[in-house]
């Protein structure tokens, strides 16, 4: 019986060693080799690059076309250096222009935000003004109010003392 119990554990552990090897050898087969690897990565970029070019067709244009001037100018006489030469002249006259259009427009701004400025200040001014004249009509108001009762309690007091005294005469 012992001899039949190592037969079936020596098969038990051959099978379980073949199912190892065929679990390894479908691993092995599962992983993409670097070639396989290479390709998807090459796939992905370009349909990234045909995504992008979709969403951005002027970006990519103008990105080719700055490619092929950065490598035509690698070349001596390309006419890419001379239409360089050319466009840089004419970049920089136009950056002028700019340049003097974008310092007239502050001005005029400057200018405008001035008289903005002036036209508060007026406005202010005429505030300021109305309540200094309020303030004057009322200061006035009150003085005259106060003469007013000023001069009626002392004629008030006038009329009581010649009362007073008219009174203590005839007794």
């Amino acid at each position: 019986m012992n001899q039949m119990t190592d037969v079936k554990d020596a098969k038990r552990q051959e099978i379980k060693d073949r199912i190892t090897a065929a679990q390894e050898r479908n691993a092995e087969r599962q992983e993409p080799s670097l070639g396989e690897r290479v390709s998807a990565r090459a796939t992905a970029a370009r349909d990234d690059f045909t995504a992008f070019a979709k969403e951005h067709p002027v970006a990519t244009v103008a990105g080719g076309l700055a490619i092929g001037v950065l490598i035509s100018a690698l070349f001596k006489n390309s006419p890419t250096r001379k239409a360089g030469r050319y466009a840089g002249a004419k970049a920089a006259g136009y950056a002028a222009i700019g340049s003097q259009m974008a310092a007239a427009f502050a001005e005029q701004l400057m200018e405008s935000t001035a008289g903005a400025r002036q036209a508060s200040a007026d406005k202010l001014e005429d505030v300021g003004d109305a309540f200094n004249d309020t303030a004057r009509r009322v200061r006035r108001t009150a003085e005259y109010r106060a003469a007013n009762a000023s001069d009626t309690a002392r004629n008030s007091a006038r009329d009581i003392g010649k009362t007073i005294a008219r009174t203590l005469r005839r007794h």
